[in-house]
This record gives structure tokens, C-alpha cells and sequence, in this order.
């Protein structure tokens, strides 16, 4: 099985300059395509002082459960007004996701985007379920049209992760959009206001988005049919993240919408 192994170094602030600094390389070479299944990527625009977020996040553990979760990958997104609160803490909140609330012009919360569909986005969470199930098998762009091997390591001396990411072609016709590559972390214990108005100190926030690891709009792809894109990273995580509950959601994607998404459990030793 490929392996990804990331780990972390001691100072925060180096991520943000690492994941400006991406060192990337292409190659392109040609396979034999394999069968990739359709997965589906819902974007959850949540916060810790959303009172009916929790509703959302049972809602992604329902779709998860229905179509399993190599097929829906969710990403909270802690992001907008109910993210954070002036001299009240926000651990989750990010300025990154702030920028993608704002680029969908979002507003209330929770809500989401599925797969990004330019023309009905953004859904109500209790239209994720429609949402998933048109991408699936109703939609013109239900056949996938690349698909992904991911591969890396790390230095256990600078504790910098490096990986590459090929991306494999199965359309007829060469096909262009972007490459996006997020880090996601499971299981942090922080708190969450409730739907009764309670405030649960220690709750099991899952698929937190935590930073783009390359460019915040992705790479700039090209793939033909057999063709393989191969792209290197780079990077450093922050010291108060967990590696072993880290994972990188990769996505293909361009005017159509979010084509390709893939989740990778960071292997770490």
C-alpha cells in the first residue's frame, strides 16, 4: 500500500511559509488508466458558535454511513460569523477558510457545497443528501475523469513531509482544471454549542480542514486520456496538530465543478 508519512516541527508559523514555498515538479508519462469510482466532496461551512452545526455534522455521519467514506468525504470548514467570537476562543477558525466563505459568497450557517455545482450552490445540509446522490448517478460529470496514487515520506531530522501526487487521465478527451490538496485532522477535542443551547466542552470535531497544502485555488493540471501528471510537495505542520489523525483530501476540479476527490490517512511511524 502506498504511505504517506508527515510530521510535525516546532514552530507554527513555519507552515504558512512552507506551504507558500511549494516546491513542485511535473513530469507526464502514460498508462494504461485504471477504473476509478465516483466520490463526492462536501464542503461544511461550520463553526464552534453555530448552534445547529452539530445537526450538519449528523447529517455527513449519515451520508457517510449510506454511501461509506470512500465516497463521501466531507471537510469542515470553520470559517464565517460562527467561528469565532471577539475575546472568545476560535482553535478551529481559519483566515484561509474565511477566504473560501467569502469567495462563495456564503452567509448563513450551516451550509455547504457539494461537489461545487456552479448552478445551485450553496445547499441547506438537508439538501446534502440529493446533492450526493445527483452527483452520483444523475449528473453529466458522474463518471470520474481522472483519479489519483499519492506517495511520500519524511525526514525525521527536519520533520519536513514530502510526497508526490500523480494524477491519472480516464477521459477520452485531455481535460483541464485544478489540483487541490488539503489538510484535514479527525478526533480534536474542542468545544461546540448546541442545538439546545448548550455548550458541550468536550466535543469530537472530525474532517477539520487545517490548511491548502499547495496553492489555496490548486495547480494548474492538463491530463489526457492514459496520461500521468505527476506534481512534488513539500511541507511542515503545525506543532499542536496530530499526524496520526491527519489525512490529505485531494480534489480534482474545474468550471464544472469538483470532478475527482480522494482522502489519504497519513501513515505515520
Amino acid at each position: 500500500m502506498r504511505k504517506i508519512y508527515l510530521t510535525l516541527v516546532t514552530l507554527g508559523l513555519v507552515l504558512l511559509s512552507a506551504c507558500d514555498e511549494i516546491s513542485t515538479d511535473e513530469r507526464l508519462t502514460y498508462v494504461e488508466p485504471p477504473e476509478a469510482g465516483r466520490a463526492v466532496l462536501i464542503e461544511d461551512y461550520t463553526g464552534q458558535y453555530c448552534v445547529n452545526c452539530p445537526r450538519a455534522t449528523e447529517e455527513i455521519e449519515r451520508l457517510i454511513e449510506q454511501y461509506g467514506d470512500s465516497v463521501v468525504i466531507a471537510v469542515a470548514i470553520h470559517s464565517g460569523p460562527f467561528s469565532k467570537q471577539k475575546g472568545e476562543p476560535s482553535p478551529l477558525h481559519t483566515e484561509l477558510g474565511d477566504m473560501y466563505f467569502t469567495r462563495w459568497n456564503l452567509s448563513s450557517q450551516p451550509v455547504g457545497l457539494v461537489d461545487r455545482l456552479f448552478d445551485s450552490m450553496p445547499f441547506g445540509y438537508t439538501d446534502w443528501g440529493g446533492g450526493v446522490n445527483y452527483e452520483l448517478t444523475d449528473s453529466p460529470t458522474s463518471e470520474a475523469p481522472v483519479t489519483f496514487f499519492i506517495d511520500g515520506d519524511f525526514d525525521s531530522e527536519t520533520r519536513t513531509g514530502s510526497f508526490e501526487v500523480q494524477t491519472v487521465g480516464l477521459d477520452e478527451n485531455r481535460i483541464s482544471g485544478k489540483l487541490q490538496i488539503w489538510l484535514v485532522e479527525d478526533s480534536i477535542d474542542s468545544f461546540q454549542l448546541m442545538p439546545d443551547g448548550s455548550r458541550v466542552e468536550h466535543y469530537n470535531h472530525m474532517h477539520v480542514f487545517r490548511t491548502s497544502i499547495n496553492d489555496p485555488w490548486g495547480d494548474d493540471v492538463t491530463v489526457g486520456h492514459g496520461e500521468v501528471v505527476t506534481k512534488m510537495y513539500t511541507f511542515v505542520m503545525d506543532p499542536t496538530w496530530v499526524p496520526k489523525h491527519c489525512a490529505l483530501v485531494t480534489f480534482f476540479y474545474d468550471d464544472q465543478g469538483v470532478r475527482q476527490v480522494t482522502k489519504t490517512k497519513l501513515n505515520v511511524n
